[in-house]
């Protein structure tokens, strides 16, 4: 259970991961440093990033439920942190996106 903790840590590299692999995409897409993309190639060049960001969620979530399996119920713990600091990722990515493209 101990591991799954120290995981957390992975969210740092992690994060930049995800902001190099974003960013990198919106390159390689013709649209690097652009204040408006489209949403497609948004899409195209976030879900990837976002991946990445989440990457050691499952690591969290595997290392949980095995400490779990061996009679340590709490390992639950770390891994529902690990979804909310997952998902609260993409849903704030996720609502930027509406926000622009709805705002223009």
């Amino acid at each position: 259970m101990r591991r799954a903790w120290w995981c957390f840590a992975l969210f740092v590299p992690s994060f930049v991961g995800a902001f190099v692999t974003g960013e990198g995409l919106l390159a390689l897409l013709g649209h690097g440093g652009e204040q408006t993309v489209p949403v497609r190639i948004a899409l195209l060049a976030g879900v990837p990033a976002l991946i990445v960001f989440a990457a050691p969620a499952a690591l969290i979530g595997h290392l949980g439920r095995r400490a779990v399996r061996n009679g340590h119920p709490e390992g639950r713990e770390p891994v529902v942190v690990a979804l909310v600091v997952a998902g609260a990722f993409v849903l704030v990515n996720l609502l930027q996106l509406a926000l622009v493209t709805a705002l223009g």
